[in-house]
């Protein structure tokens, strides 16, 4: 059997409450960050990292 995958940076930050408008707008700007490094949308983003969004 195999492990699920990994949840997106996305759907991890849709968890949190943030809705799509503003996911876009802060990765569209370039805060999007897991582990302090800039982050895809689609990136994976396993338990145990961290999401983060920078101010602008």
């Amino acid at each position: 059997m195999t492990a699920a995958p990994a949840p997106s940076v996305r759907n991890r930050l849709r968890s949190a409450g943030i809705s799509e408008d503003r996911i876009v707008e802060h990765a569209a700007a370039g805060r999007v960050r897991l582990d302090g490094e800039p982050a895809g949308l689609d990136q994976p983003a396993p338990a145990g990292t961290r999401v983060n969004l920078w101010p602008a």
